[in-house]
């Protein structure tokens, strides 16, 4: 409560650090993360837009690891720098980053090591709609999966995949559950994320975890999928704040609705979404059933 009351009578770091860039003609920036991939949707978006309000003709480079690569070409406007080395989590300095890939740190007018966007873009809940700009020629890359053109999907997204905030992730029992009914209803269930584990030989599910590179994981959902069950995640952001217009029903489970693309309370800018959010009672996702998720696809 305390460092919420100083964080409003304080001025904004971001802000602070952006007018003294203006008045020193800034033009090379530099972003360091290596967090999550819905962040860059939920928080790096508006950090870019607000630095583009100070400094309209800044050059923006983010340094990052390899599989966020493409979430930050969905950004649009900015360079990437990948370290293949750097690891989720991982904090070494950035200056050893930018050796490793013969990058001189001076080449930078200002190099932001650890931005935070809780901090920093409060602002931007309620105000700013995230837009992510996919290409066109992304849109075929379902087609290297020998999906079945006729059949009906729905998309799966079983676990958030972090060292942390398990409290997010949905009973594996009841993903189980949901995925007997979708198929006994004559739909097929694909499988997205990382690991291949926990495995479902259920006949109809298909798992292609492990397989889908982001532009590959969304070329799947703008193409084929009819729904989307997502707990908070990268992959519901990225889905969400995708700026084109393609049906979509999206259904996100929640233990906390002060989280993700609830917390950001902004329209999709893709008008064929429609978002169907379930919070389990007492911030329990655990309580939401399988009855319930099916409910909404059928």
């Amino acid at each position: 409560m305390i460092k919420q009351l100083l964080r409003k009578l304080t001025p904004n770091p971001l802000d602070r650090l952006l007018k003294k860039a203006e008045q020193k003609q800034t033009r090379k920036i530099l972003l360091f993360w290596n967090r999550g991939l819905g962040d860059i949707a939920l928080g790096l978006y508006a950090i870019v837009h607000r630095i583009r309000e100070y400094l309209p003709r800044a050059e923006i480079t983010f340094l990052t690891r390899e599989n966020l690569r493409d979430g930050f070409r969905l950004l649009g406007g900015v360079e990437i720098l990948v370290s293949p080395s750097l690891k989720r989590g991982e904090k070494p300095p950035v200056s050893e980053l930018l050796s490793e890939l013969g990058v001189d740190p001076e080449d930078f007018d200002l190099i932001l090591e650890n931005p935070n966007p809780t901090q920093w873009v409060q602002w931007q809940l309620g105000k700013l709609t995230p837009r992510l700009a996919w290409q066109k020629e992304w849109d075929g890359l379902w087609k290297k999966f020998d999906l079945d053109p006729n059949a009906s999907y729905i998309g799966a997204h079983v676990q958030t995949e972090t060292n942390y905030a398990h409290w997010r992730n949905w009973p594996l029992s009841s993903w189980h559950e949901l995925f007997e009914k979708v198929t006994q209803g004559g739909k097929k269930v694909l499988l997205f994320g990382f690991e291949k584990e926990p495995a479902f030989a259920i006949p109809g599910v298909i798992d292609l975890r492990g397989d889908t590179p982001l532009f590959e994981l969304l070329s799947i959902i703008k193409n084929r999928c009819e729904a989307l069950v997502v707990p908070d995640s990268g992959v519901s952001s990225m889905t969400y704040f995708l700026e084109e217009s393609f049906p979509i029903k999206l259904v996100s489970l929640w233990a906390d609705p002060y989280m993700g693309i609830l917390k950001q309370n902004v329209p999709s800018p893709n008008p064929e979404l429609i978002h169907v959010p379930l919070l389990g009672e007492n911030k329990d996702i655990t309580n939401i059933t399988a009855e319930r998720v099916y409910a909404e696809l059928s």
